[in-house]
């Protein structure tokens, strides 16, 4: 880890069916190079980890209160043993996943990036003229 980036191991539960559980390694990243996300690396035991990159606010509000549509939904719940959790759904065509992750962790994540890159800042790490123009230069 540079002081420009964030790296946390996390293991999560992946929710199989209503007492079907197992533990899946993660990786929780974030860069100040891409200041609005989070990436997820999930080691699902092949060659390739699966990678599912979306909003840091995500995670900091489903701390506190479900959130996200579509892809990503994110919200507090608490664990078979009542202990405080993050539920992630993951939908994609490939398939979903339910994931818990216990949220004593991941609120420790978003702290580390927030304190590397404060909330309502991350617009002036943006070059927002690169990006148009990267933008532009595939069409």
């Amino acid at each position: 880890m540079d002081a420009s980036t964030v790296t946390y191991p996390m293991a999560l539960q992946l929710l199989s069916g209503p007492t079907d559980t197992r533990l899946l390694p993660a990786e929780f990243r974030y860069s100040a190079d891409d200041p609005l996300a989070v990436t997820v690396v999930f080691d699902v035991g092949s060659e390739s980890p699966v990678q599912w990159v979306f909003a840091r606010d995500l995670l900091s509000t489903g701390l506190k209160r479900e959130t996200g549509l579509g892809d990503v939904v994110v919200g507090p719940v608490e664990d078979a043993h009542g202990v405080p959790a993050v539920k992630i759904s993951l939908s994609s065509p490939d398939g979903d996943a339910l994931l818990l992750a216990p949220a004593a962790h991941v609120d420790e994540f978003v702290a580390h990036t927030c304190r590397l890159v404060p909330p309502g800042t991350e617009g002036q790490l943006l070059d927002i003229d690169l990006a148009l123009g990267s933008l532009l230069d595939g069409a």
